[in-house]
């Protein structure tokens, strides 16, 4: 993310601005902003007497401005935390301090899971007199590029498939997949490559008997590996939640019906996490396939919370991939 690489650059200089307003649905870059803020900026011995945490639900407007108007002790400037903002229930009234900031002191506005009101005087205010970001959840399709650029800036090598296998199955809760790479990296002395046997040995995930597989191994043909995996999975359904394997399927498909209607093109299809396998499925099966296998996932989708259905994950499994096939393979 752009902006945010811009702030932390900033920060680590240490041009700062008077006030941060930080929002937004993923908490993942609202937490490595507020890091610094606490931990970084000023010294051990200066945030015992010149950073202030204040909570929206406890605190007031006034609490904070009189917080914020403090002159440093034994440090050139104070740090002013507002965390939870969004329980303030009077935060517009920080307006006329934001109009007038204090010269010595960063204040700190945190709002995480949501995007601030518009209407709200601070929307319009903070980006003329310091620095509003929004933190944005990546959508679906992102996850993937995210990882590898990730593993890129740790100083280490994430492949595609290894990134989209990550993405799929930790989804985009960027703080687990950071997470879950970290771990890698404490227990891996030398670690330089992500590798598949690193994701089933730490992750967890199964690469023989792998869900994010199931798409590929239907749209192949290889009802050997296919008859296996189900069997697996019926016996261990834990491995395989049927919200998973559906989101799976949609995902696989939404990719073969992108296959259709754009040219193969590297960079494109990249962003797109289309791959090669995406394009042979592509050209073996229609459109119309696609359509009715999509209308049989929202059938199951509809089984799978009870509509019409009291069997468990491991049947629902089981009969839909026989469904699949006869659409694919018309038996």
């Amino acid at each position: 993310m752009k902006e945010y690489t811009q702030i932390f650059q900033d920060l680590q200089k240490g041009n700062y601005a008077s006030v941060y307003l930080l929002d937004g649905e993923e908490p993942y870059y609202v937490d490595k902003l507020l890091h610094h803020f606490e931990e970084k900026i000023l010294s051990p011995e200066e945030r015992d007497f010149n950073l202030i945490t204040l909570y929206g639900k406890e605190s007031e407007w006034k609490d904070v401005v009189n917080a914020a108007r403090r002159f440093p002790m034994f440090a050139e400037r104070m740090v002013v935390i507002l965390k939870e903002a969004w329980q303030m229930k009077d935060l517009g009234e920080l307006s006329g301090y934001i109009e007038n900031p204090s010269p010595t002191t960063i204040l700190v506005i945190e709002h995480r899971f949501k995007k601030l009101d518009g209407r709200n005087k601070l929307a319009k205010l903070i980006p003329k007199k310091g620095i509003y970001f929004t933190s944005e959840k990546l959508k679906d399709d992102e996850v993937p590029q995210w990882v590898m650029a990730f593993g890129k800036q740790q100083g280490f090598e994430i492949g595609p498939q290894e990134a989209e296998m990550l993405a799929v199955y930790l989804g985009n809760d960027l703080q687990k997949i950071s997470n879950e790479l970290e771990k890698i990296v404490i227990n891996e002395t030398g670690f330089k490559k992500l590798t598949v046997q690193h994701i089933e040995k730490y992750v967890g995930i199964s690469r023989e008997y792998n869900v994010f597989d199931l798409p590929d191994v239907i749209f192949r043909g290889d009802n050997s590996k296919l008859a296996r995996m189900v069997s697996y999975f019926s016996a261990n359904p834990k491995s395989a939640p049927m919200a998973l394997v559906i989101g799976t399927f949609y995902g696989y498909l939404n990719k073969l019906y992108l296959c259709h209607y754009s040219p193969a093109d590297f960079q494109s299809d990249r962003k797109l996490g289309i791959w090669s396998h995406h394009r042979k499925a592509s050209q073996r099966f229609s459109l119309t396939h696609i359509h009715r296998s999509i209308a049989l996932l929202e059938e199951y989708s509809r089984k799978m919370v009870g509509i019409g259905n009291s069997s468990g994950d491991g049947s629902l499994l089981r009969e839909m991939t026989a469904k699949l096939n006869a659409v694919l393979y018309g038996y």
